[in-house]
């Protein structure tokens, strides 16, 4: 009999449909017993919500806030900003009023890109692999782009993490320069 792993690699050859299943078990299991976890202490508590370690709605907000005011304060172009869950799921969008259509889509994938790779910042990530390594890049770009999941390896991306180093989410802003952008997230 074919062993599996042959299989896989026949049927990858051949061009024909095939099926991968892969599973992977967490190192450790989760309390769901209510008890606090080191990460959210009383102090936290506000910006972490019970279980899992993942932003409040409302520090989302206050994320999406801070970064309108800095671009406010200092005078940049109109910018939008996305605050994304660990998962890549937006908890709060914000678009100042004279902000064009693309940026919009462009801080969603900034945030994206530091969710899918857990890489600390988008310009950390452009770095890493601009000019060596930009077709893996580029790959990288495609595929999430045809998953629904939108890349872009361009500053004003950050990962954010709690007190333990759990990836919490991320926060994504565009509209001004590059380096505005990354200031303002």
């Amino acid at each position: 009999a074919e062993s599996p792993g042959r299989s896989l690699r026949r049927k990858m050859a051949a061009g024909l449909p095939f099926l991968l299943i892969v599973v992977c078990a967490p190192s450790g299991a989760a309390t769901r017993d209510g008890a606090e976890s080191p990460a959210t202490g009383s102090s936290s508590s506000r910006f972490l919500a019970p279980g899992k370690p993942m932003l409040t709605l409302e520090a989302a907000d206050d994320m999406a806030n801070a970064a309108v005011a800095e671009a406010k304060s200092n005078g940049y172009k109109d910018i939008s900003v996305f605050v994304l869950n660990a998962a890549g799921g937006t908890i709060v969008s914000k678009t100042m009023l004279g902000c064009p259509p693309l940026p919009h889509k462009l801080a969603h994938a900034k945030a994206m890109l530091c969710i899918s790779t857990h890489a600390s910042s988008s310009r950390a990530l452009r770095d890493k692999y601009v000019p060596d390594r930009t077709p893996q890049l580029l790959a990288m770009t495609i595929i999430g782009t045809h998953s629904q999941q939108p890349l872009a390896a361009v500053p004003g991306g950050l990962l954010c993490r709690d007190a333990a180093g759990n990836v919490v989410g991320a926060v994504g802003v565009s509209g001004a320069s590059a380096d505005e952008d990354e200031r303002c997230a």
